[in-house]
């Protein structure tokens, strides 16, 4: 049977993989990866920092709907989010990478 790739099934995950094969071995990313880990995973005071911005900052919201500003505060406080988001999957990235190693 002869290859049709009008038939052939479209592999939606593909950019996402060839992405993250990308970013597989880029040593910038791994090092703040395992920089994040060490701090925040291994630490026990790292634990109780990053328990502390969930509970304070991610999981509350930062903005009163009644301010004059409110539309600007959003914006703010998505990116003020933002950050703390990122060290929390640098963390889970890290973990990841160490878990696929071992297997």
């Amino acid at each position: 049977m002869e290859h049709n790739a009008i038939l052939e099934q479209e592999n939606y995950f593909k950019p996402y993989q060839e992405k993250i094969d990308s970013l597989k071995n880029k040593p910038e990313v791994i090092e703040f990866d395992k920089l994040c880990y060490e701090i925040f995973e291994s630490n026990k005071s790292g634990q109780a920092f990053i328990e502390l911005i969930k509970e304070r900052y991610l999981l509350n919201g930062l903005c009163s709907r009644g301010s004059n500003t409110y539309q600007i505060d959003v914006l703010w406080e998505a990116g003020f989010k933002d950050a703390f988001r990122m060290l929390i999957n640098s963390v889970q990235s890290h973990k990841q990478r160490i878990k696929a190693e071992t297997n």
